[in-house]
């Protein structure tokens, strides 16, 4: 199925939901809520109707784990996390319907799916020993127990998964392993009940989901291997007391399994925010469109690669399970790991790398925004570093874009009053920002890529500027370079927009568009007419980034003291 679709009237954007035991870090931001917000923000550009989507994923070990480490109930250390989260969302310009977890709706609906898997016969029932610590007399899950990874030989993966490989695996799997509540190796193997959902039964539905389907090669190859591997049936259930009752008879004091519950937020999500609207049908325009409208929804999720096959395979089979004509996933927009500083994973008790609260301390949002996604990791592991940051903000965003945005309109103001002449606009302009709109398109309709579509918008600039200094506006009469000029800097403005909002919107004003009725065809249609300018202003300053690390890392030590 092709990807850049003309028909498409609205998109979903879906963004993996943070656990809420942590606020995100920069690699989190940019693997799920700032890409999602700037696929929406592209979107509406298109002039489709969308709606973005996430929220905080409350439940599971890794909550219950952080809140006994903080002498809380889960449920108060998640409250507080998704009000930060919330603040962080606000100062980072994400636009989304944000919610949790613990949302009644989502509660409804989860235990809904999983009663109509149920009914069609994607459940059973299996008894199973499964990892128990006499000393705390709770069955390990998840981040409840750690040990040596069979495939990688991490001794850091858990009882879910290797965040270090991204094998999935069982807690029964892992070599060595402890109790991370009591920190013994207090582990023996107890008879429970767990409830799973099928998979193998579902492949063949799967299968044909995924042949209709062209995700991105890094996205393609991870599902293939795990169906190479063959499905396997996967527990839905835990022994847990934190998170959703499960719905099936005889599973009373268990819980839904985080994995089996998170994703469904995606619907749940979209429901209440139509519900909030007073259109409780709404959601379904998304979901479960009219077939005679075609091929008009498009769903984008975007998340880290440890996340591809929870949203390949697993979201799309409980979908699939309820026997809905749910619509499944089109694009799956996972990012690599920006790691920090000299590879090292991002760690708030060893206090290495930068959380989103933190990194606003330091810098507006803007700036931050420009930087990971000009480094967004698409096809790489990419590390964090200084001197990628200077050469984003001051090299590309400040110098290359912002300046020639102000010199133009200085010039025009300088030259015209203020008015940009009504002149035809020079061929050799008008086809590098067409070509510049055909590579943008395509890096974000086609390829799920969003730093190849900014560096078109950086490399038209650099086109901007060697035109300004070859035709020399300044020196004479020249008023097709101006207009030439001003509808390259327009188009560089409009293209920037899912990227920098605020830079954008400040852009605006200066060159005198009507923001509200721009879409992402406007770039490539210029008609000769004379346009007012507001007045002139510098759109961004320069960042001294060898102070800036050594406010990072003062800030570090202030708050490791502060710790000890």
């Amino acid at each position: 199925m092709a990807l850049a679709r003309d028909n498409v009237k609205r998109v979903l954007v879906c963004s993996a939901w943070p656990y809420a035991s942590n606020v995100p870090h920069l690699g989190n931001l940019i693997g799920s809520l700032l890409s999602g917000d700037a696929f929406m923000r592209y979107y509406r550009l298109r002039g489709c109707e969308v709606l973005h989507v996430s929220g905080s994923d409350m439940h599971g070990t890794h909550i219950e784990y952080e809140a006994r480490k903080q002498g809380l109930e889960p449920k108060a250390l998640a409250e507080r996390v998704h009000q930060q989260i919330l603040e962080i969302l606000k100062a980072f310009e994400i636009d989304m319907h944000y919610t949790s977890t613990e949302s009644p709706t989502h509660y409804r609906f989860v235990r809904d799916v999983y009663k109509k898997a149920e009914q069609n016969g994607y459940i059973f029932a299996k008894d199973e020993e499964r990892a128990f610590c006499t000393h705390d007399q709770v069955f390990l899950a998840d981040r409840f127990i750690q040990g040596t990874c069979p495939y990688c030989g991490s001794p850091n993966a858990y009882g879910n998964q290797c965040d270090d490989c991204g094998a999935l695996l069982e807690p029964e799997q892992l070599i060595d392993p402890i109790c991370r509540l009591c920190n013994q190796k207090s582990i023996v193997f107890k008879t429970t009940r767990n409830w799973y959902l099928d998979l193998p039964k579902l492949k063949p539905q799967l299968e044909r989901f995924l042949a209709s389907r062209r995700f991105s090669p890094n996205v393609q190859r991870f599902t293939e291997n795990l169906l190479k591997e063959g499905l396997k049936p996967r527990a839905v259930t835990r022994d847990l007391r934190w998170g959703i009752p499960a719905p099936f008879a005889g599973a009373e004091g268990k819980v839904l399994y985080v994995w089996a519950e998170a994703a469904l937020g995606y619907v749940s999500a979209t429901i209440e925010h139509f519900e909030q609207k007073g259109e409780p049908d709404g959601w379904r325009r998304y979901w479960l469109p009219d077939p005679a409208e075609g091929e008009s929804v498009k769903h984008v999720y975007t998340q880290g690669k440890d996340n591809v096959p929870f949203h390949t395979i697993f979201f799309p089979a409980q979908l699939l399970a309820t026997g809905e004509p749910y619509h499944l996933p089109d694009q799956i927009a996972a990012t690599e790991y920006l790691n920090w500083l000299g590879g090292q994973q991002f760690s708030k008790t060893r206090r290495v790398g930068l959380w989103g609260d933190e990194a606003l301390e330091l810098l507006p949002s803007v700036y931050w925004r420009f930087y990971l996604f000009s480094f967004r990791p698409e096809t790489r592991d990419i590390d964090f570093s200084w001197e990628d940051l200077d050469k984003a903000i001051n090299g590309v965003l400040v110098n290359n874009i912002a300046n020639l945005i102000h010199r133009v309109a200085t010039l025009a103001h300088r030259k015209y009053g203020g008015v940009v002449p009504a002149e035809p606009v020079s061929p050799d302009v008008q086809r590098a920002v067409e070509e510049t709109l055909q590579r943008y398109r395509r890096a974000i309709e086609e390829d799920a890529q969003l730093a190849p579509a900014l560096r078109a918008i950086g490399d038209l600039a650099v086109v901007g500027n060697e035109y300004v200094q070859r035709e020399k506006p300044w020196e004479e009469h020249n008023p097709r370079a101006i207009a030439s000029a001003y509808s390259l800097v327009r188009a560089l403005a409009v293209l920037l927009e899912p990227f920098v909002p605020s830079f954008a919107r400040k852009a605006y004003r200066v060159l005198g568009v009507d923001a509200s009725a721009l879409t992402l065809e406007d770039v490539g249609r210029v008609e000769p007419h004379e346009i007012k300018l507001g007045e002139p202003e510098p759109l961004l300053q320069k960042v001294d980034v060898e102070a800036l690390a050594r406010r990072y890392h003062e800030m570090k030590g202030l708050k490791e003291q502060q710790t000890a």
